[in-house]
C-alpha cells in the first residue's frame, strides 16, 4: 500500500517569495536523490482556509517501510537543516492510500 507524506507550511514573515519558491524547488528536487520517492508536488494555495499555512507539498513511497528511509536520508536531513529556520510551523501528516 502506498504511503503519502504531507505537509504544510506556514513561513516566518521576513521569508521572501522569492526563497519560498526555491525551497519548493529544493523540496521536489529530492525526488532525484531519494530513490524512495515515487511521486512529489507542490504549490502555493489559492484559497483564504489555511490559517496562514500558504504552501505545501506531497511525498508518495511505494511502501510504510520507505517512510524512514526517506526520513533519515541525507537529502532530507539536509534540506530540514537547511530550511526548517524559515518555517514558522508545520504540520506532517502520513498515511497510506
Amino acid at each position: 500500500m502506498k504511503v503519502v507524506h504531507v505537509v504544510i507550511v506556514k513561513f516566518k514573515p521576513e521569508v521572501t517569495e522569492e526563497q519560498k519558491e526555491l525551497i519548493i524547488k529544493d523540496v521536489i528536487a529530492l525526488k532525484d536523490d531519494i530513490p524512495q520517492i515515487t511521486a512529489c508536488t507542490a504549490g502555493k494555495t489559492f484559497t483564504d482556509r489555511s490559517k496562514g499555512y500558504e504552501w505545501g507539498w506531497v511525498v508518495e513511497l511505494e511502501k510504510k517501510d520507505d517512510l524512514p528511509l526517506y526520513a533519515n536520508h541525507q537529502a532530507h536531513l539536509d534540506f530540514v537543516n537547511k530550511y526548517k529556520p524559515t518555517f514558522e510551523d508545520l504540520i506532517a501528516v502520513d498515511y497510506e492510500s
